[in-house]
Order: structure tokens, then sequence, then C-alpha cells
């Protein structure tokens, strides 16, 4: 399910980038353009990877917790300035409440030996349940449907304050966005209204909004069976991609470390197809002693 959120918001800020920037940090003034698994195999593991001018912007989502976020994210960062050669700045997007942590406040810091060396990392934590949604429904239309997830007025319940929510969303999308990109971009609201609630109240949401009942696009998006279809469709072609990147990533950094791999464990390494699990391999590629303890991950 989690693979399902990822692929529509990596969709949405790599077809929308200048969108995301303005929302995250202001608009650019700058050329703004997607890095790819095809020009960096790190990217495989980062969730969205923008260069603008001279510098990166790299974008990670969050559904749940994760323990081990901030190591993670010092790790993709590290990787992509050595790919790079360029400052990298992080914004992890927390999605939900239960992404978040107590003690995450998006930084890693520690001393040794005495302070002869020393670490000290930040990156931006975005928790977007506190973004007021009214500043989610006016940014770029490429945003938009982050709207549902966004903070809701103080005072109504779910039930009362999402119905308008949804048919703002609806609306902006049909008026504002290109007529070839509306399916896209519903779709991708109603997934994302499933982060919050039941995917049956989120169709009935959908269906209640009445402006957008006699849109053939809006229909088709809501037809049943047509949103699990496209999505999962979507889902399996880009997390495909992305295991391949992440053997090519994990080939290239283990090389360096432990030296050229064999012909056995090359070809186990390729024949792992569970993104998850290659993941974890890349978490742990750095204090693994060999090839064969890498291949012991699960």
């Amino acid at each position: 399910m989690a693979h399902r959120f990822d692929a529509t918001l990596k969709e949405l800020a790599q077809t929308y980038p200048h969108g995301w920037l303005a929302l995250l940090d202001a608009p650019p003034t700058e050329p703004v353009s997607v890095v790819t698994p095809d020009l960096s195999a790190v990217t495989a593991f980062a969730d969205v990877v923008l260069r603008v001018g001279d510098s990166l912007m790299h974008i990670d989502f969050q559904s749940g917790p994760d323990a081990e976020l901030p190591q993670r994210i010092l790790l993709y960062h590290v990787l992509l300035h050595e790919r790079f050669g360029l400052p990298v700045h992080t914004a992890v997007i927390l999605l939900r409440p239960r992404a978040d942590r107590g003690d995450l406040r998006g930084e890693i810091a520690y001393r040794a030996r005495n302070d002869r060396c020393q670490l000290s990392f930040r990156f931006e934590v975005v928790r977007l349940w506190q973004l007021p949604v009214e500043r989610l429904l006016a940014a770029d239309v490429g945003v938009v449907p982050l709207a549902p997830l966004g903070q809701l007025p103080a005072g109504l319940g779910v039930e009362d304050a999402l119905p308008p929510v949804i048919e703002q969303v609806v609306q902006r999308i049909s008026r504002e966005a290109d007529p070839r990109a509306v399916p896209q971009l519903l779709t991708a609201a109603f997934i994302l209204t499933g982060m919050r609630v039941s995917q049956q109240q989120a169709i009935e949401l959908f269906q209640g909004v009445r402006a957008k009942r006699e849109s053939t696009a809006y229909q088709a998006i809501l037809e049943e069976g047509r949103v699990e279809g496209r999505v999962e469709g979507r889902v399996e072609g880009r997390v495909e991609g992305q295991v391949t990147e992440a053997v090519k990533f994990l080939l290239r950094l283990g090389q360096r470390k432990f030296g050229p791999p064999s012909a056995e464990v090359e070809a186990t390494l390729k024949s792992i197809k569970d993104l998850e699990r290659l993941e974890r391999m890349g978490e742990e590629i750095l204090t693994a002693p060999s090839w064969q303890a890498l291949l012991a991950i699960p």
C-alpha cells in the first residue's frame, strides 16, 4: 500500500516541480530539472531529486514511523553530494500523524574522540497535517491533490470538513489543469484522500461533488476497479524500474567497498525483486563487511 502512495507523490512532484518548490521553499528563479534514476542510481532510493540551478532539492515522503529515518536521510545526502558535487537540501514530508516521532527534530549530531571529530547534519521536516488546507488549495494545481491531508478548519470533524475540501480540489483541477492531466490529478487526489479516510468513504466524497457528475474523465476515474487498475499498473512499472536502479546502485557502491562481485553474487543480487529488501541493503552497505553479509540481509 505504501508503494501506491509513494508512486502517486513522486509522479506529482516530478511532473509539477515548480509548484512543489514554491510550496516547500519559494518559487524558483533558476532553471529546474528532475534528476531521474537514469542519471544517478542513488535516486533509486531517494524519492524525488530536483536540480535547482547549482543545488539539489531532495524530497522524501513518509507515511509511517521509521526509527532509522535520520540515518537514512544522511546516507542519501552524502551519496547525492558525492555523485553530483552540489549542495543538497532535504525536505522530509510526513504525510500523517502516525509518521511522526516525538524525538524527530530533523538532525543528527555527535562528537567523537574528545571532540577531535564531529558531525552536525540538519534536514527539514514538514508535517503536512499542520499546513492549513487553504494554503494547499491555493497552491499550484500539481500540489492541490495534497489538500485532503492538510490542516482542516478548527471545530469540525473530518466528516464535515472534508467534503467542501474535495469539492474545491475537483473544481480547481477541472478548471485549471490541462485536460489531459485531469484524470491523473483527480486520481492522485482520490488516492491521497484514502490516507485520511477509507477507500469507500473517499469514493462517496468524490461522487458527492455534483459539479463533476457529468465529467467523462471524472466518471472514468470513479468507475469500479478503474482507480485500482490505473494505480497498480503505474506502481508496478515504477517499482520495477526502481528495483533495476537499486541493483545498479548496490553493485556500484559494493564494488568500491568489497571489490568486484563474483558472477554468483551478481546473479543473486539481480534476482532480488523486493524493493524494500534492496532499500534495507542500501542502508546497511556502509557497515556490511562483505558481499555475503550484504546478501544475507532479509
